[in-house]
């Protein structure tokens, strides 16, 4: 009898390496996919845009098509019917932001006025040389502008007149390229959202058909949970950012702060941003508040802001939301910051559905397969012969179905 040759490596290191070259391999597949993405954001962008414009337009485009519409008809009601609420909302916001922004540039630069001289007749006794001095300081960095070297000699003027020349061209042509992508992800996002919301169920089973039955199973059961979570989160942050712009608009106006259109739609888009979209657009009224009202004001909006923060963790937000996210505090902050940094405000704003996307896949992963063998167990001993039992999208035919035989054997549909 052989007696086993002794161990070299112990065991616990052998484990470890084991599960450290598996977590390299996967973090070197991810990313490789965040690198081939970021060459086609011109496509990805897009393409995220429109699930999310799908997850706010395929429900009224589903009660269309329960009564009666065509789908191509429903489709074309529910975009309409956004372009009208949003063309809506702009013609309302408007000339409001347009009666208020002038009182409020007076406003500013009263209270610029009499910061200087409060500087220079305050306790503080600075000269007028000197407070003109951190003022242009402060523009210039502010401006991103370098400050003209102190030789004593003044510039030449047809070289600054080049200078600047050069500077608006570059801009003007950056600002062009920019409008031009702007544009061309617009069109593209709202021609993909169309069809999605159209034909979004033939297409998801198309593809579901050119798999095995199992394989079918499974990424139909991911599938599903991705697009529950996604419109959970949509539905939901959007709920919660009118709650919180209406009860921001009523604290502003009793506090007769002006453009409260304004801070209202920013605390509704805040609410895509978690957290930070609050401090953000709280930021702004209390800003805002400062100008036009003064300190006092500015520190009542600043609680106002507290307040509303409470009520949206604590009241709305779990209600609104349920269980589509699922996320703590910490990881949600993780999630922004990794968004910011990879994809700056477009990364940011997707990065907590993303998330919550992710999470709910690795949960349909490890629990999805026993409770869907349950589920089918529990069919099969109820069902009669020939009865369907499957998964299935809310509202749509089974994807992939399975028929009970007479035999009782579970068979593919159409078998």
């Amino acid at each position: 009898m052989t007696r086993p040759e002794p161990r070299h490596v112990p065991a616990w290191l052998e484990t470890a390496t084991a599960v450290a070259w598996r977590i390299l391999v996967v973090a070197a597949a991810f990313l490789a996919g965040v690198i081939v993405l970021s060459r086609v954001t011109v496509v990805v962008v897009p393409v995220i845009g429109a699930l999310f414009v799908s997850a706010v337009l395929v429900p009224p485009a589903r009660w269309l098509r329960r009564h009666g519409w065509p789908p191509l008809l429903a489709t074309w009601g529910s975009f309409l019917a956004a372009a009208a609420i949003v063309v809506g909302i702009g013609f309302w916001l408007v000339p409001r932001v347009a009666d208020q922004w002038g009182p409020l540039r007076q406003s500013l630069a009263q209270n610029v006025d009499d910061t200087r001289n409060w500087l220079i007749d305050g306790p503080l006794h600075l000269s007028k040389s000197q407070v003109d001095r951190y003022a242009n300081e402060a523009k210039d960095l502010i401006t991103g502008n370098k400050p003209a070297a102190g030789n004593g000699r003044p510039a030449d003027p047809g070289a600054t007149s080049s200078i600047i020349g050069g500077r608006l061209l570059r801009g003007a042509a950056s600002g062009f390229r920019l409008f031009i992508h702007f544009l061309a992800g617009m069109i593209l996002t709202i021609v993909i959202s169309f069809f999605f919301v159209k034909d979004g169920n033939a297409m998801s089973d198309w593809f579901l058909e050119q798999l095995p039955p199992s394989s079918a199973v499974t990424l139909q059961a991911i599938g599903a949970r991705s697009w529950q979570t996604l419109t959970g989160y949509v539905r939901g942050t959007a709920v919660n950012g009118l709650v919180n712009g209406a009860l921001m608009s009523v604290g502003l106006l009793l506090l007769h702060v002006p453009l409260v259109p304004v801070i209202a739609v920013l605390t509704f888009f805040g609410g895509f941003f978690p957290i930070v979209g609050a401090f953000v657009s709280g930021g702004v009224a209390a800003a805002v508040a400062l100008v036009a009202k003064g300190p006092g004001t500015a520190l009542l909006v600043v609680g106002l802001t507290v307040v509303i923060h409470h009520v949206e963790g604590y009241l709305v937000g779990p209600i609104v939301l349920g269980r589509a996210v699922r996320l703590h505090t910490v990881v949600v902050l993780l999630a922004l910051a990794a968004g910011g940094e990879v994809a700056g405000v477009f990364g940011a704003f997707v990065a907590v559905p993303l998330t919550a996307v992710v999470v709910g896949i690795v949960d349909e992963l490890r629990h999805g397969e026993t409770n869907r063998a349950a589920a089918i167990a529990g069919g099969l001993r109820s069902a009669s012969p020939g009865t369907v039992v499957g998964s299935r999208h809310p509202g749509q035919e089974p994807v992939v179905a399975r028929r009970v035989g007479e035999a009782g054997q579970a068979e593919p549909a159409g078998g």
